[in-house]
């Protein structure tokens, strides 16, 4: 990841549930992010949010599917 501030800012990350979009939330947390995780699986979104929470990070998540129009539409109202 290049390096560049965070810390203090809010990112969205999706496909935040696991694998690179997972490793990319848990990095920008690490570096002071406050990040909202976006993915379909609630389950793995929930595990993630608390891995972040328990090292000290702030997290929020919400399950969606962006590939559906109405699920990103309110996705991004929320």
């Amino acid at each position: 990841m290049a390096d560049f501030a965070v810390s203090g800012r809010v990112a969205v990350v999706t496909g935040a549930s696991r694998g690179i979009g997972e490793a990319i939330a848990r990095e920008l947390s690490r570096r002071g992010a406050s990040v909202g995780l976006l993915a379909r699986a609630e389950h793995d979104l929930e595990r993630v949010t608390g891995v972040i929470r328990r090292a000290g990070g702030r997290a929020e998540w919400l399950a969606c599917d962006l590939s559906d129009t109405a699920s990103a539409a309110a996705a991004i109202a929320t």
